[in-house]
């Protein structure tokens, strides 16, 4: 008999200058997450609130509400969308009664069930304990604080506080040794690849069929349809046709091949510390002589993905244009999910892009052509499209 799962209730925050469409979206999108960690979603509110609370984030009194529902559902955990101090969980785990998690800590519990290889798994401890190190503060309250006066000396809530602290720091420097030298290793592991071979990086969107078209590019693979299903960069080798011009008949008839990696899916509000932690992995894209953006053509939120992929690829150092650019083409995978009016409506939206279906084959052949005319070599002069570009509030949302 197995245990049933840990019924959640999801809140997030409407502040006066958010669309209740996009709160309803992120949502949505939570409850996909705590899904992925095991959870049974019982449901989810928005509070609306005009500013954030210091002490406790929401207003206390749309928490208390909040716990009455819970009860009523027999809840035991609050899943926020929104990061939280480690005051402010505390604070709101008094109020309510109930076990609470951001969606940092939730997306950091999702990394850690999916880490298979020693890398991955360092990377994501490495994150944890530097998600956890800023949150010690009120974890020992109901120890003994340091005292005042002479000769009095700090009490075992602060020692045990200190004691933590120490142990976080020490265990953080020796994982960044261990994730330096696999990252060496991993450096040696790119020289050793075949001369002349271009590396090709597919990045994207969690679950926006990355592996799915990896697996139709190489005949390896294994999509799983789960958020965050790769945590560790697969490269294979992929092969593009004859180097024949299809024009004029000229080429030496040779086949044509590249390396094809696979890597973490991007998210919106993507936990800082993941990203550092992942910076070896990622290291795959920044080096990588092209990259092929995928996105799921057939979700509602389409262009707000494809603006959290710009900004991510910002900020791990991938720009979009200038002398260390790559060429970067927008896959739209899953059109087989769209209507007719609906792929002419994302071919005007994206004239450059390619429509796949990664599972049935479809575009791959146009897929295959643009490889082969671009890489290696610097990418052709085109105008970047709106989600390439920097937003004027913040990267990510």
């Amino acid at each position: 008999m197995t245990d049933a799962p840990l019924r959640c209730l999801l809140i997030a925050r409407q502040g006066p200058e958010d669309r209740e469409e996009r709160i309803e979206d992120h949502l949505l999108e939570l409850g996909e997450l705590a899904r992925s960690s095991g959870f049974e979603v019982a449901g989810q509110r928005r509070l609306k609130r005009h500013a954030v609370a210091p002490r406790t984030f929401y207003g206390s009194g749309q928490l208390e509400a909040v716990a009455e529902e819970a009860s009523r559902q027999e809840v035991r955990l609050l899943v926020c969308d929104d990061e939280l101090s480690g005051s402010q969980v505390n604070a709101i785990e008094k109020v309510t009664n109930l076990r609470c998690l951001d969606r940092t800590g939730l997306i950091l519990g999702i990394f850690e069930q999916r880490a298979q290889t020693r890398e991955a798994k360092a990377q994501v401890e490495l994150a944890r304990c530097e998600y956890e190190l800023p949150r010690l503060k009120g974890a020992w309250t109901h120890l003994e604080r340091q005292g005042g006066g002479v000769g009095l000396r700090g009490g075992p809530g602060e020692t045990q506080i200190e004691v933590d602290r120490r142990m976080i720091r020490t265990r953080i420097s020796q994982l960044k040794r261990e994730l330096t030298h696999l990252e060496q290793v991993r450096e040696t592991q790119r020289q050793g690849r075949p001369r002349g071979l271009p590396r090709v990086a597919l990045v994207g969107y969690t679950n926006a069929g990355k592996t799915s078209l990896l697996k139709a590019l190489t005949g390896e693979g294994e999509p799983r349809d789960l958020l965050f299903a790769t945590l560790d960069t697969t490269t294979r080798k992929a092969w593009l046709g004859q180097d024949v011009d299809p024009e004029t008949g000229e080429g030496s008839g040779e086949p044509r091949h590249c390396l094809v990696a696979d890597t973490v899916g991007f998210i919106r509000k993507l936990p800082h510390q993941l990203v550092a932690a992942f910076r070896s992995t990622l290291g795959e894209v920044r080096t990588a002589d092209a990259l092929l953006v995928v996105a799921d053509a057939a979700h509602p939120d389409l262009e707000e993905h494809l603006k959290v992929v710009g900004a991510t690829l910002r900020e791990i150092g991938c720009a979009p244009e200038g002398d260390e650019a790559q060429p970067r083409l927008l896959v739209l995978n899953q059109v087989d999910r769209l209507h007719r009016p609906q792929k002419l409506d994302l071919k005007r939206k994206h004239p450059a892009a390619v429509q796949t279906c990664a599972l049935a084959g479809q575009g791959l052949d146009e897929l295959r052509a643009w490889l082969k005319e671009l890489i290696p070599g610097p990418p052709k002069p085109r105008e970047l499209e709106a989600w390439e570009l920097p937003e004027q509030t913040t990267a990510l949302s």
